[in-house]
């Protein structure tokens, strides 16, 4: 779905870039007949493959990680061609659960931002007595 992540920290940041074209996909199926959008869902999609790159570019990557969306807010639709960039920060890192918000902005105007808990099962333990 991202065409490129760019100003990247590992583990800290990043920026995901798409180049939306008028001839996308979505825009010939999500409410085709009378407002053709972007669905909400492919602007988280779009957060948390931007986020997995950030995180993926650690030294040691970690390749199974469980994803729990905490929060997305919609201010805007995504209907017309443009460059959607996604600024992703990693906020938190604790015992094994990293939190990240991320910001969509298409054609410098922001249409939506969310916050996203990842959990690191090779460090996060659950004590079930």
């Amino acid at each position: 779905m991202i065409d490129k992540v760019t100003n990247i920290v590992p583990f800290k940041e990043g920026v995901g870039v798409k180049n939306v074209k008028k001839n996308e996909w979505f825009y010939k199926c999500h409410f085709f007949n009378t407002d053709p959008m972007m669905p909400g869902t492919l602007e988280i999609e779009a957060m948390l493959q931007t986020t997995i790159a950030v995180l993926f570019l650690k030294n040691e990557p970690i390749k199974k990680y469980l994803i729990n969306k905490c929060e997305a807010n919609f201010f805007s639709k995504i209907r017309s061609v443009g460059v959607m960039r996604v600024f992703i920060e990693v906020v938190k890192e604790k015992n094994g659960i990293i939190e990240s918000r991320g910001k969509i902005f298409f054609n410098k105007r922001k249409v939506s931002n969310g916050i996203f808990k990842f959990i690191n099962p090779k460090i996060f333990k659950i004590n079930v007595k």
